[in-house]
């Protein structure tokens, strides 16, 4: 497992189509809630007809408080699409603002995550976001050693 910080970069907005869920990290880690709405995601992605491709969103929207693992917030597991088309029944519409974000790459099993989030803390560009994403642009491969997952921390927010 590594993690690097590639780059500081400017993002368009993107529109996303998924689910959500508003749990604490506790819970999600002890149900594996993100996980079951991403194989939902996966079993039912071909109802979203506008797609811009396969890669799957995590997006991470805190409340305005001191965090903790116990604190719930909301996971929105989606993917990305090209304009404004109908929502499918059952899905949410979201929108990733555009702006400045550090961008890094987490290579390694998905498992291991919580390694990256960590070196992500100690940068001190984490403290007091609204919201993080992560993209993950195969998964199918999120458990083996080559896997990468791409984590984005806005820096103007």
């Amino acid at each position: 497992m590594s993690t690097e910080q590639v780059q500081t970069l400017q993002l368009n907005e993107k529109k996303l189509v998924g689910f959500s869920v508003t749990v604490s990290l506790n819970q999600d880690l002890e149900n594996g809630i993100v996980v079951n709405l991403r194989e939902e995601l996966i079993s039912k992605r071909s109802e979203i007809t506008n797609r811009v491709d396969e890669g799957i969103y995590l997006v991470q929207v805190y409340p305005d408080c001191d965090w903790t693992p116990d604190v719930p917030f909301e996971s929105i597991v989606a993917v990305e699409v090209t304009g404004d088309r109908d929502t499918p029944e059952g899905f949410i519409q979201y929108t990733i603002p555009a702006g400045d974000f550090a961008k890094f790459t987490h290579r390694g099993p998905e498992s291991e995550l919580g390694e990256t989030y960590d070196a992500i803390r100690e940068t001190g560009i984490a403290a007091l976001r609204p919201f993080d994403f992560e993209y993950w642009a195969d998964s199918n491969a999120l458990e083996q050693d080559e896997s990468t997952i791409d984590i984005y921390l806005p820096l103007d927010a």
